[in-house]
């Protein structure tokens, strides 16, 4: 009977070795299942986003207008809401826009109809804009922003100026990631900047770069990063432009134009050009082509487990034939 109880008592304090020295080896202390579970479940919270100031105006026609407005951190999509009259001036405390946009992942908007009917915006009308910012849950900001009036064109509206305005002549789509835009003046070498959106769903296109060409001076070659889709409505707006006179086209943020894709388009013959790293410089060791070191450090570390592990057994075996010589 006391060689079995002294034989149990080896073996229970085999078991806690291993466990206790297995534990410590592994990094699986109480602490820091604690701080794991604390991060997970506790910051449920989430801050309220704010949209400061108003929508800026980037271009207006007689049924149309372009809006632009500054990134909100944190934010997943923006929501443009406007009416015929001033929510910003109510008297009424719960007074809300007749109309929105649908969410928008970009920092800017097209705006040509009611969403409530469905009608295109009126010439020379005032229309109120406010954006509200949305969270990664879908949820909006809790206030709008600042608003802006904009006051449509009068139809048939045209320059006053005795100088005709620097303006977008025509536009053609050459194939699925080259346009070609003309102007009513010759431009001069200041660089061309402008925007693309697909109508469909507001999201922007990548601009790759915007080239003069040197045969028609009035002319530049637009080349997009992505690929155009067939049959797709898209809105060029100018965002920064100068004639050779030297004047901008309005400010640097005139000129719009809607455009809608061939059912079929060719590819684009530009291939794009391979980024080279030469051997043994920084950019080559951050490549996504490194050394995985992964598969070495868990070597590492089973290898230092497997060695204490090998440490515990022989303490308890130790352990174990101490007692058996007492017994004897």
């Amino acid at each position: 009977m006391q060689y079995t109880k002294y034989l149990a008592t080896g073996a229970i304090l085999s078991i806690l070795s291993v466990a206790t020295l297995v534990s410590a080896a592994t990094g699986d202390t109480a602490t820091g299942t604690t701080t794991i579970a604390s991060t997970g479940t506790i910051t449920t919270s989430t801050t309220s986003l704010e949209v400061k100031g108003a929508p800026r105006l980037v271009k207006k026609t007689a049924d149309s207008v372009v809006l632009e407005w500054d990134a909100v951190p944190s934010a997943s999509a923006y929501i443009v809401k406007y009416s015929k009259t001033s929510v910003a001036t109510s008297t009424d405390p719960n007074a809300q826009y007749d109309n929105e946009t649908d969410q928008v992942s970009t920092t800017g908007a097209v705006i040509t109809k009611l969403s409530s009917s469905n009608e295109k915006l009126a010439p020379a009308t005032p229309y109120y804009f406010s954006v509200v910012a949305i969270d990664k849950d879908g949820k909006e900001s809790d206030t709008f922003s600042d608003e802006l009036m904009v006051t449509t064109d009068a139809a048939g509206m045209t320059a006053s100026s005795g100088t005709t305005a620097l303006a977008i002549k025509d536009l053609a789509v050459s194939d699925d990631k080259t346009i070609s835009l003309s102007f009513n003046s010759n431009l001069s070498t200041d660089p061309v900047r402008v925007k693309i959106t697909k109508t469909s769903d507001n999201s922007d296109v990548p601009v790759g770069t915007v080239v003069q060409d040197q045969t028609n001076l009035n002319t530049v070659v637009i080349t997009t990063l992505s690929a155009l889709s067939p049959a797709s409505s898209y809105t060029l707006t100018v965002l920064s432009a100068k004639d050779s006179a030297g004047n901008t086209i309005q400010e640097g943020v005139n000129g719009l134009k809607e455009f809608t894709t061939a059912e079929t388009l060719a590819a684009s013959a530009s291939t794009p050009t391979p980024t080279l790293y030469a051997a043994g410089t920084a950019s080559g060791t951050t490549m996504s082509g490194a050394v995985d070191t992964t598969g070495a450090t868990k070597v590492a570390t089973g290898a230092k487990t497997n060695i204490i592990v090998l440490a515990a057994l022989l303490l308890s075996l130790g352990i174990v034939t101490i007692y058996r010589r007492k017994l004897v």
